[in-house]
C-alpha cells in the first residue's frame, strides 16, 4: 500500500487556528481644553482612536482625583459636562451620549478593551463628581442614564462576562457601587428595581477570588472584593423592604461568606461591620430577613475567622478574630438579630407548660404519670434549631473565644445545653495533662457555673409540672462529667487536674442546691410532683458524682502547702454535708485531725502572706461547719499533738488574725459551742463569748506577752467548766447566797458567767506554784478586765465584786487596791460590735406623744403611741376619685388599660359624690368594654363580661347615689385577678361572673365562697382570704358601706364572720394585721366605733386577742386599738349602754 499524500495548505480544508490576541496599550494625550476633551470623546468606530480618547480622559480624571490637583483643571471638566448635557425637554435624556454610544458599539463588535475602558472612566467620573456639591446634578444624570434599558443591558453583559475577564467585570461593579452610593443613595431604589440586570451574576462574581501566592493588593482588588463591596453598599442605602428582598437571594447570601476566610483583612472588616450595622442593628429590618442571612452555614463560615491568619494587627488594632467574636456574640445572643429564638428554659419544645395532671394520678404513679418526664434522654427538641446546628462546628477546647461564645449562647438559651452534649459524644474526658483537656475542662466549668432560669422557664411563675430531670441534671453536671471521669480527676497525681475536679464539684453542688430550693418553692400547685422530682434529681446527681470516700481521700492527699486546693476540698465536703447529707453519711469522717492540723498551721504563725492566712481561715470555717454535723466532736479536749483544746485554739486564731480578715463565722461557732457547753450564760441579752474576746484583745493591745501566759490557764478553766457545768452552777448559788447575806439584798436573779466561778476555783492552784509567778502576774492584768467587761455585759456587779475580792487574795500587785473599790465598771466594748442595750418596744416613745399602754401597764408591758398606730394601720383610700381618668384611658392601648390601672381608675369614679361624674364614668366604661371586646387581648371575654355586668348593675342605681364601695372595690380587684390566669381566685371570679347579668348590691360578692368553701386551686385558702380582706378594706369608706358589714344575715353579720378568722391559731401575721386595719378603718367612719362596741362586742374580742398573743409587739396593737375605739366612740352612749362598766375598764 502506497504512502498517503499530504493535503494542500490552502483551500477550505485548511484547519482553523485560534488567533493570538495581542493587547496593545492605548495612547493618550494631555487634556488642555474642554473642546479638546469633547473631540477626544466623540463617537468614532475607529477602535484605536476611541481607546486613545478614553485613555486620555482616564488620565485626566486621575489627575483631578489627586489631592494636590489644580482647581482650574476641574473647570475644564465642568465645561465639557455642560456642553454634552442633554436638553431638559428630552423624554429620555442621555448624559455622555458619545461615551454611551461608544460602549454600545463596543458591545456589538465585541471589543472587550472598550467594554472595560468605559466603566473605568465612568467609575472615576462618578467618584470625582460626588466630591463637589455643584457637580452632583451631572452625576445624578449619569446614574439615571445607566438605569435606561440599553445601558442596563450593557451592564448585564459586562457582569456576565467570562470568569477570566475580571478586567471587564470589576470596573462594572465599581461603577454600580459608586452609582448606588451617589448623593447618599438617591438612585438606590430604582437601581434595585432593575436588579434583573444590575445584580446579574452577582453570586457568581463573588466567587471569583484572587489567585496567587501573594496577598491581594488593595489597589487592584479582585472581582470578589468589588462584588462584595457593591453588595455592602446596597445594604447600606437600600430601604428595609428592598434589603429584605436582597437578603432572600440564597445564592448571593451564601456566596458572601463562602470564601471569607481567604479575603484580605480590610474586606473582612467591611463585611462584618456592614452586616452588623445595616442588618443586625437595623430595627426596621424584619426578623425573617436577618434569619435568612444568619443561617447555620453562614455562622459556621464566620466562625472560621477565629483561625484567620492573614492579618497582623498592631498594638492598638483589633484583630479579625476579635471582630468576628464580637459579631457572633451579638448575632447569637441578641433576640432582635434574628438567630436567637425565645425558648422555655429547661422545658423542651414539645412540652406544654400549662398541662395539668390530677393529684390522684401523681399519688398513684408518681412522676411516671407525666408521659414526657423520661422522654428526652436520647434527644431534646429545641426551638433554636439554627444555633443547635451551628454549635457542633465550634471547638471550645482550642479557643477561649469560642468557649465564651458557646457559654454566652447557653446562658440565653438553656435548652441547648442538653441538646449540645447529646449530639456531641465524641470527645473523651479521660483526665490527662494536655492543652486540649485543660481547654475542655475550662469550658465545662463555665457551663456548670451558668445560672438556673428563675422559674426553670421564661414565664413569670413556675409551670404546673417540674421540668424533665434528665435536662436539669445535664445543666448541673453535663454528661462528660460522669462518675468515672470525676473520680479519676480527684485521684490524679497532677494537682491541677485534681483541683479542677474539686472546683467543678463545688460549683455543681452549689447549683444543685439552688435547683432544690426552686423545687421546694411554696408557690407550686402540684407539690407532690415537685417534691418527688427533687428527690429524683438528687439521686441522679449522686449517681454521676464521685463517692464521699473518694472526696475525703482526695482531701487528705492534698499537700499542706497547697492552700487553695485544700480550701476548695474542705468546701466540697462541707457542701456534701449541707446539701447531700444522705451521701455524706455513707462514710465515717473524723474531722478532728484535719481541724487540729489547720489550727496548728494558723496558730504557729507560719503564714506570712495575709492571703494565705485568709485561705487557711476559710478552710477552718469549712472544717468547723463539718464538725458541727459531727456529734462526736470534742471541742474542749486537747489531743496528744496539741497543747490547747480546739476551742481555745480557735479563740487564739481570732485574737491573732491579721486586720481586715473576716472572723464572723468563726465567732458564731465559738459562741454556739460556748452556750452549748454552758460556759457562758444562755441569755439572749448576754453577748456570750464576746466578753472573753474583748478582755483578751484589750490585754493583747496593752501587754501582748501577758496573753501568752493566760492561754493555758484559760484552756484549763474552759475544759473544767464544760466537763462539770452543774458543779459550778451550785458554787455560783453558794456565792450568791453569801453575797445576799453580806449585802442584805436579794440576788436571786443575778446573772454571772460560770467561767468566772471556774477561774476563782483554779486561781489558788496557780498561786501555789512558785514557777508560775509570771502567769499569776498576767492573770492579775487579765481578770480585772474580764470581770469589768462582764459587768458591762449586764452581769451582777455585787456578785462579781465578791468574786473579785476572793481572787484578790491570790493576785499580786493589786491586792491592796481592789478590796474596797471592787470591780471597775463603765468599761466599753472597743474591739467587738456589741453595745449594751435592752429590747425596745414596737415604737420609740417620745415625751411629746401620748402613750398608749395595755391594761397591765404597771407590769412593764410595751406601749405604742397614737401616731405610730396610725402609721401602721391606716391605709390610703384606694377608691379616691380621679376625674382625669375620664379622658386618660381613650388614648391607651388595651394592654395599658388593664395592666397599668387606667381602667381601675375609671371604675373608681362610680363612687363619686357627683351624679354627672358617675354617669360619664358609666358611659366610658361601656366604651372601654366595647374597645376591649374588639381587641386581641387574651382575657378580653372575661374583662368585657366584668365591665358589662358592672355597668348593668350600676345603670338603675347611678342616679340615686354612689354605688356601694364594696361593689366597686370588688370590680377593681376582680379585674386584677382576670389579668392573671394563674391566680388562685381565677376560677371563683369566672364562676361568679357567669351566674347572672347583674350583682346584688346588698351582698358583697364572693364572701361566702371564700370563707365557707374549699379553694378551687390547691392550698390557697390563706391567699384567697387575704384577697377578700383587701377588697373589703378598700370597700369600707362610708356609713352606708359599714351598714353592709353589720347588717343581720342568715350566717350572721359580715363583720362577725370576718372577725372569726382570728380564731384560727395558724392565721398568719399579715392577715391578722389586715383585720386590725379593717377595725381601724371603721373607727374613722362616723358612728363606727360606737357600733363596734354596742353591736359587735369589739372590746371583748380585742382583749381576747391581746391575752392570746405571744408577740408583745403585736399585743400593744390590740391595746392601742381599744384606746382608739374608746376615744372615737360616743362615750356617753357607751357608758349608758354598759352601765359605766366599760368606760371604767378602759
Amino acid at each position: 500500500m502506497g504512502k498517503r499524500l499530504a493535503r494542500a495548505l490552502d483551500g477550505p480544508a485548511v484547519p482553523r487556528k485560534r488567533l493570538k490576541v495581542v493587547h496593545e496599550a492605548p495612547t493618550s494625550e494631555e487634556v488642555k481644553t474642554s473642546k479638546q476633551l469633547q473631540h477626544l470623546l466623540s463617537f468614532t468606530p475607529d477602535t484605536a482612536r476611541a481607546r486613545h480618547g478614553l485613555q486620555s480622559f482616564k488620565l485626566f480624571l486621575d489627575e483631578l482625583l489627586h489631592p494636590e490637583h489644580d482647581p482650574e483643571r476641574l473647570s475644564l471638566l465642568e465645561a465639557y459636562l455642560e456642553a454634552v448635557k442633554p436638553n431638559a425637554d428630552d423624554e429620555n435624556p442621555v448624559f455622555l451620549p458619545d461615551i454611551m454610544q461608544l460602549w454600545s458599539h463596543a458591545a456589538q463588535t465585541n471589543n472587550e478593551n472598550i467594554m472595560s475602558a468605559v466603566p473605568v472612566v465612568l467609575d472615576l467620573l462618578l467618584r470625582l463628581l460626588s466630591k463637589t456639591l455643584d457637580t452632583v446634578p451631572y452625576g445624578l444624570g449619569i446614574c439615571r442614564t445607566l438605569l435606561q434599558k440599553r445601558q442596563q443591558e450593557l451592564i448585564a453583559r459586562n457582569l456576565s462576562a467570562d470568569k477570566s475577564k475580571s478586567f471587564i467585570i470589576s470596573p462594572t461593579l465599581r461603577v454600580l457601587r459608586e452609582a448606588i452610593a451617589f448623593d447618599g443613595g438617591t438612585i438606590a431604589r430604582p437601581l434595585f428595581r432593575a436588579r434583573a440586570n444590575m445584580l446579574k451574576s452577582l453570586a457568581r462574581n463573588m466567587g471569583i477570588v484572587h489567585i496567587g501566592d501573594e496577598p491581594e493588593d488593595a489597589k487592584r482588588p479582585s472581582t470578589r472584593t468589588n462584588a462584595v463591596l457593591f453588595f455592602l453598599s446596597a445594604l447600606r442605602f437600600l430601604h428595609a423592604e428592598a434589603k429584605k428582598e436582597l437578603l432572600s437571594q440564597r445564592d448571593i447570601v451564601s456566596a458572601l461568606t463562602r470564601d471569607i476566610k481567604q479575603d484580605p483583612p480590610y474586606l473582612v472588616k467591611d463585611i462584618l461591620d456592614g452586616l452588623k450595622v445595616h442588618v443586625l442593628l437595623d430595627d426596621k429590618l424584619p426578623r425573617e430577613a436577618k434569619s435568612a442571612l444568619l443561617n447555620a452555614s453562614t455562622l459556621t463560615r464566620l466562625s472560621t475567622l477565629y483561625q484567620y491568619r492573614l492579618d497582623s494587627p498592631g498594638e492598638d488594632e483589633i484583630s479579625i478574630a476579635d471582630i468576628a467574636h464580637e459579631f457572633l456574640m451579638l448575632a447569637c445572643t441578641n433576640p432582635s438579630c434574628g438567630v436567637l429564638r425565645q425558648d422555655s428554659g429547661y422545658y423542651p419544645r414539645e412540652v406544654d407548660l400549662n398541662v395539668t395532671i390530677p393529684d390522684a394520678d401523681i399519688d398513684d404513679l408518681g412522676l411516671e404519670a407525666i408521659v414526657w418526664m423520661n422522654k428526652f434522654k436520647a434527644e431534646v427538641p429545641v426551638r433554636n434549631y439554627t444555633l443547635s446546628n451551628f454549635l457542633p462546628n465550634l471547638r471550645p477546647w482550642s479557643s477561649v473565644k469560642q468557649s465564651e461564645l458557646i457559654t454566652a449562647i447557653f446562658k440565653v438559651a438553656p435548652e441547648l445545653v442538653a441538646n449540645y452534649f447529646l449530639n456531641n459524644k465524641s470527645f473523651s474526658f479521660e483526665p490527662k495533662l494536655s492543652a486540649t483537656w485543660i481547654g475542655y475542662a475550662a469550658f465545662l466549668f463555665n457551663i456548670v457555673t451558668l445560672p438556673i432560669p428563675a422559674h426553670f422557664c421564661r414565664g413569670s411563675d413556675f409551670a404546673t409540672l417540674p421540668p424533665p430531670t434528665s435536662i436539669v441534671i445535664d445543666n448541673i453536671l453535663p454528661p462528660p462529667l460522669n462518675q468515672k471521669a470525676l473520680t479519676r480527676c480527684l485521684n490524679h497525681k497532677s494537682n491541677l487536674i485534681s483541683f479542677f475536679g474539686v472546683r467543678i464539684l463545688v460549683v455543681a453542688i452549689e447549683k444543685l442546691d439552688q435547683a432544690i430550693k426552686l423545687y421546694h418553692e411554696s408557690s407550686h400547685t402540684n407539690k407532690t410532683a415537685w417534691t418527688e422530682a427533687a428527690k429524683r434529681l438528687v439521686d441522679e446527681f449522686c449517681q454521676r458524682s464521685p463517692s464521699i470516700k473518694d472526696m475525703i481521700n482526695a482531701y487528705r492527699s492534698i499537700p499542706e502547702a497547697n492552700l487553695m486546693h485544700r480550701e476548695a476540698a474542705s468546701r466540697l465536703l462541707r457542701l456534701c454535708y449541707e446539701v447531700l447529707p444522705q451521701m455524706a453519711l455513707m462514710a465515717k469522717f473524723d474531722v478532728s485531725p484535719l481541724l487540729e492540723t489547720c489550727l496548728r498551721r494558723l496558730s504557729s504563725q507560719e503564714l506570712d502572706d495575709p492571703r494565705d492566712f485568709a485561705l487557711s481561715l476559710k478552710e477552718l470555717e469549712n472544717l468547723l461547719a463539718i464538725a458541727g454535723y459531727s456529734p462526736g466532736m470534742r471541742w474542749l479536749v486537747a489531743s496528744e499533738g496539741l497543747s490547747l483544746s480546739p476551742f481555745t485554739m480557735l479563740l487564739k486564731v481570732c485574737l491573732e488574725a491579721p486586720h481586715g480578715v473576716a472572723l464572723e463565722a468563726i465567732r458564731q461557732v465559738l459562741d454556739f459551742v460556748a452556750k452549748e457547753q454552758q460556759v457562758v450564760p444562755a441569755s439572749d441579752h448576754h453577748p456570750g463569748l464576746l466578753v472573753l474576746l474583748e478582755a483578751l484583745q484589750a490585754l493583747g493591745a496593752e501587754k501582748p506577752e501577758s496573753v501568752v501566759q493566760v492561754w493555758p490557764f484559760l484552756d484549763n478553766c474552759l475544759t473544767r467548766c464544760a466537763n462539770a457545768p452543774v458543779k459550778y452552777v451550785e458554787k455560783l448559788q453558794q456565792i450568791v447566797l453569801e453575797g445576799a447575806k453580806t449585802l442584805d439584798t436579794g440576788l436571786s436573779e443575778a446573772v454571772v458567767s460560770p467561767l468566772a466561778i471556774v477561774m476563782l476555783e483554779q486561781l489558788p492552784f496557780v498561786a501555789a506554784k512558785k514557777d508560775e509567778q509570771d502567769k499569776l502576774r498576767a492573770l492579775g492584768e487579765f481578770l480585772p478586765k474580764f470581770l469589768g467587761y462582764s459587768v458591762t455585759s449586764g452581769e451582777s456587779k455585787p456578785v462579781l465584786d465578791l468574786i473579785f475580792c476572793k481572787m484578790a487574795e491570790y493576785l499580786p500587785d493589786i491586792k491592796d487596791r481592789v478590796e474596797k473599790p471592787g470591780v471597775l465598771g463603765g468599761l466599753v466594748f472597743t474591739y467587738s460590735d456589741w453595745s449594751r442595750h435592752t429590747k425596745t418596744s414596737v415604737c420609740t416613745q417620745k415625751s411629746e406623744k401620748k402613750p398608749i399602754a395595755s391594761s397591765e401597764e404597771g407590769q412593764g408591758k410595751e406601749t405604742i403611741d397614737l401616731e405610730t398606730l396610725e402609721a401602721m394601720l391606716d391605709v390610703t383610700d384606694a377608691l379616691k376619685a380621679d376625674n382625669s381618668a375620664l379622658t386618660k384611658w381613650i388614648s391607651k392601648t388595651v394592654d395599658e388599660l388593664v395592666d397599668e390601672g387606667y381602667l381601675t381608675a375609671l371604675i373608681s369614679l362610680l363612687v363619686s359624690e357627683h351624679a354627672s361624674i358617675r354617669k360619664e364614668a358609666l358611659v366610658n366604661i361601656l366604651k372601654a368594654a366595647a374597645k376591649i371586646k374588639q381587641s386581641e387581648y387574651e382575657e378580653k371575654e372575661q374583662v368585657w363580661l366584668l365591665l358589662s355586668e358592672l355597668a348593668e348593675t350600676a345603670r338603675d342605681k347611678i342616679n340615686d347615689g354612689p354605688l356601694p364601695s364594696t361593689t366597686v372595690s370588688f370590680a377593681c380587684h376582680a379585674l386584677n385577678v382576670l389579668r392573671d390566669p394563674l391566680s388562685h381566685l381565677y376560677p371563683k371570679v369566672n364562676t361568679f361572673l357567669i351566674r347572672g347579668p347583674s350583682w346584688n348590691l346588698d351582698k358583697p360578692p364572693l364572701v361566702t365562697e371564700i370563707l365557707s368553701e374549699d379553694p378551687a386551686i390547691g392550698d390557697s385558702w390563706y391567699a384567697q382570704s387575704g384577697w377578700l380582706l383587701e377588697y373589703l378594706l378598700d370597700g369600707l369608706r362610708t356609713p352606708s358601706d359599714f351598714e353592709l358589714f353589720h347588717k343581720k344575715r342568715l350566717k350572721g353579720p359580715l363583720f362577725e364572720r370576718i372577725l372569726t378568722l382570728a380564731a384560727n391559731p395558724y392565721l398568719r401575721a399579715p392577715l391578722r394585721m389586715q383585720l386590725c386595719r379593717l377595725i381601724y378603718r371603721t373607727t374613722k367612719i362616723e358612728g363606727g366605733s360606737t357600733t363596734l362596741i354596742t353591736r359587735l362586742g369589739i372590746m371583748s374580742w380585742l382583749e381576747a386577742r391581746e391575752a392570746d398573743c405571744l408577740d408583745p409587739s403585736e399585743a400593744v396593737i390590740y391595746a392601742g386599738l381599744r384606746e382608739r375605739i374608746w376615744d372615737t366612740c360616743d362615750q356617753a352612749r357607751v357608758k349608758s349602754w354598759s352601765k359605766s362598766g366599760l368606760g371604767h375598764k378602759v
